[in-house]
């Protein structure tokens, strides 16, 4: 039977949710939550070279189900991983679909509300 690999007692959060971080690095950016509730959030992006150039994404909150993978590939071939409920950071892929940027925070805003009243 192959080892599944989990992630730590301390890390998994005993079973709950994992959350969309408070702050978050991706593409050279550093995203940071302004906003959120159980349908949408506002994350403000700032490119550390350009600090005053500040942009606003909005997201869906997307939940991922618990899944197990298998590595099939590698020096880790055949063992499987674990991954718990969690709330996903958009993709590059998902913007237009359930992820949107803003160049204020008042179009931000305006977008969503409209997915909250949604």
């Amino acid at each position: 039977m192959p080892v599944v690999f989990t992630k730590t007692k301390e890390e998994k959060n005993l079973g709950a949710m994992d959350k969309l971080p408070q702050t978050k690095t991706k593409n050279g950016y550093n995203y940071t939550l302004i906003k959120r509730n159980t349908k949408a959030a506002i994350y403000e992006q700032v490119h550390p070279d350009f600090p005053k150039n500040k942009a606003y994404e909005v997201l869906m909150v997307t939940v991922t189900k618990p899944s197990s993978i298998l590595q099939k590939k590698g020096t880790k071939a055949g063992l499987w991983y674990q991954y718990p409920l969690t709330e996903k950071f958009p993709g590059n892929e998902d913007f237009g679909k359930n992820a949107w940027t803003f160049n204020s925070l008042e179009s931000a805003t305006t977008k969503y509300e409209e997915l909250t009243n949604a």
